[in-house]
């Protein structure tokens, strides 16, 4: 792996002409997953230890955004989330991996490179934040293997895995939105908070939620 664990409304300006998606469902491909470094954690008002998220980039297939007056496949990312050791029943990575790999179950370390370029089902909701509507990935499903050649293909040929400090991978150079700025507010060696006595609990890994 290349970590390790530790709207239909139209935006539009001089570069980019944005159409969002209608809500629904869509065949996608996994073509990137970004490790967003080592995050803080206060949930509840409640200090918790620094936890590890990820994020994965999904292309929605058949479909195109326009760039810098160039046509470009369309991608979205997922909300970021947290990662442990193992994926756990309480946290996201199983539930997202499952699209990929239907017969993983808790307590296994998830394959993400095995996992890159597979076809899977994504679901859209359309998110408004003041006057700007956003493409949200809601959920990822699996599509049942007699249907997955039907998919069509990919059109990235640099699908990665990246590390957080791995500034010249594909996967860290195409972040945007809210995995972008997880990405930026991670932990480094210049940032590093003071460590603090903090209590645990048994449903640690729990993924809490984003406060977006």
């Amino acid at each position: 792996m290349a970590f390790e664990r530790a709207m239909s409304q139209e935006v539009s300006s001089s570069k980019t002409e944005y159409s969002n998606l209608e809500p629904g469902e869509y065949e996608g491909r996994l073509v990137y997953v970004a490790d967003l470094g080592m995050q803080e954690r206060n949930y509840a008002g409640e200090e918790k230890p620094p936890c590890q998220q990820i994020s994965l980039c999904v292309e929605v297939l058949d479909n195109t955004v326009t760039l810098d007056g160039k046509e470009a496949p369309r991608i979205l990312w997922t909300k970021p989330f947290n990662i442990f050791r193992t994926m756990s029943g309480l946290g996201k990575e199983l539930e997202y991996y499952k699209a990929f790999k239907p017969s993983a179950e808790e307590d296994q370390v998830a394959d993400w490179e095995s996992a890159l370029g597979m076809p899977c089902t994504v679901v859209i909701k359309n998110k408004q934040v003041q006057d700007k509507v956003y493409d949200e990935v809601v959920g990822l499903a699996s599509i049942p293997a007699k249907y997955r050649d039907s998919a069509s293909k990919s059109s990235f040929t640099d699908q990665c895995l990246a590390g957080a400090e791995d500034s010249d991978s594909p996967a860290i150079k195409s972040l945007f939105g809210l995995a972008k700025y997880v990405h930026e507010k991670r932990i480094t060696e210049s940032n590093k908070p003071e460590l603090k006595a903090v209590q645990s609990d048994a449903h640690e890994e729990f993924d809490d939620d984003v406060p977006f």
